[in-house]
């Protein structure tokens, strides 16, 4: 315990402690400023939360066409640019209602058509789904996974059942600020930074010949080491959790819409899990801390083998992001490096990659889910990363 502790305050330091205080200021103000930024002030959102109640449920005809209409007049005045309608209407929740509601519309009409047949995404939509289902059938394709997949595609969004509206405004900004690319750089980064001298910065100095080539310290100090990085990427996480979620609520002070699916939030109509939002924010926060853990395992592995904190660190960003670059390849360059894409860190630590939408994988003609795949190879990289770790020290010469 005591080299545990001993480990843990090298990381967690006093420059360290001051720096997480300041980035714990930094994910308050964005968690606030984001939640101000959807709607102007608290009386505001108090009007919407009142004008929402009467629209929340199923579609409703003559409020789609009323919301049709005033949508027609805000883009005939501010164009059809998402940002710029957000920033011109923020102080209007009638307005907002409007459009929100007109976007919900939208997403039943994709639920019931889906994809247009010449489209190259995935077949979305029961319509869709089962015009495909009906071309396979007559060319006796019955036992193809692509027929499999389509099939359980359609049982999963026939079982969702058709989206209803709900006031979700707070909890949508909750999820954009830990399922986009911001998290990443607000998240991710500072946790290489402050991973990276774990092992590096002994190695610079010549100080691990001394304090790992022992018995002792090839296993006890490494597993302290190792713990001490599990610890501080997780507290590292939930001072972000924490952050953005106390004081993207606060300036409301309201959790309406905790209770709705998972699909009345636009970036999720697409999953094909039935969580409720509370639900979902538990596990949104629990897959955070597992790829933050995740990544920090892997900083450490390479910054056993790095004499410079620095490099330790440009290495463990150019992992992180190295398949955003390869998704941006033409179309036949990522149908051959696709499950790099996939299972690269860029997309495994965004919950909007691997629970907004319906990716299968086919494994031994099993039909196995994005999160089920990405936990396995996450998994794999863990213990290859411990291993790697374990095995470095365990070559050194013992004193």
């Amino acid at each position: 315990m005591s080299l545990f502790v001993f480990e843990l305050r090298k990381l967690l330091n006093k420059k360290t402690v001051i720096l997480l205080l300041a980035l714990f200021a930094l994910y308050s103000v964005i968690g606030f400023s984001t939640s101000l930024f959807l709607i102007g002030s608290n009386d505001a959102y108090k009007d919407y939360e009142t004008l929402s109640a009467d629209y929340e449920g199923a579609i409703d005809v003559e409020k789609a066409e009323k919301s049709k209409a005033a949508y027609d007049e805000i883009t005939a005045r501010y164009g059809t640019d998402s940002r710029m309608i957000a920033r011109s209407i923020k102080d209007s929740p009638e307005t907002i209602l409007a459009v929100k509601y007109k976007e919900f519309c939208e997403r039943v009409v994709e639920y019931q058509n889906g994809t247009p047949p010449e489209s190259n995404e995935e077949p979305y939509g029961i319509n869709a789904l089962q015009s495909k289902i009906s071309e396979l059938e007559e060319h006796g394709r019955q036992n193809t996974f692509e027929y499999k997949k389509l099939r359980y595609s359609l049982q999963k969004l026939t079982a969702l059942g058709k989206p209803e509206f709900a006031n979700i405004l707070l909890w949508e900004n909750l999820f954009t600020n830990w399922g986009e690319h911001m998290m990443q750089f607000l998240l991710l980064i500072p946790i290489a930074f402050l991973i990276a001298p774990v092992f590096a910065i002994e190695r610079s100095s010549g100080m691990d010949n001394l304090i790992l080539s022992s018995r002792y310290g090839r296993r006890k100090i490494v597993t302290a080491k190792l713990l001490s990085v599990l610890i501080t990427s997780t507290v590292i996480v939930m001072m972000y959790l924490i952050a953005t979620f106390v004081f993207g609520f606060l300036p409301h002070a309201s959790l309406h819409g905790w209770n709705a699916t998972i699909q009345s939030i636009p970036e999720y109509a697409r999953s094909m899990f039935g969580f409720k939002v509370w639900q979902f924010a538990i596990v949104s926060a629990l897959w955070l801390i597992f790829t933050g853990a995740v990544y920090s395992l892997i900083i450490s592995f390479i910054s056993s083998r790095m004499k410079s904190q620095m490099s330790a660190v440009g290495i463990s960003l150019a992992i992180l992001f190295i398949n955003v670059g390869l998704a941006a390849m033409g179309d036949s360059v990522i149908q051959r490096i696709q499950p790099i894409i996939d299972f690269g860190l860029a997309n495994v630590t965004l919950i909007k990659e691997v629970f907004g939408g319906y990716k299968v994988f086919n494994v031994f003609g099993m039909i196995v889910s994005y999160p089920i795949m990405a936990v396995f190879v996450l998994g794999i990289f863990t213990v290859l990363a411990v291993f790697g770790i374990y095995l470095g020290q365990k070559r050194r010469t013992v004193v």
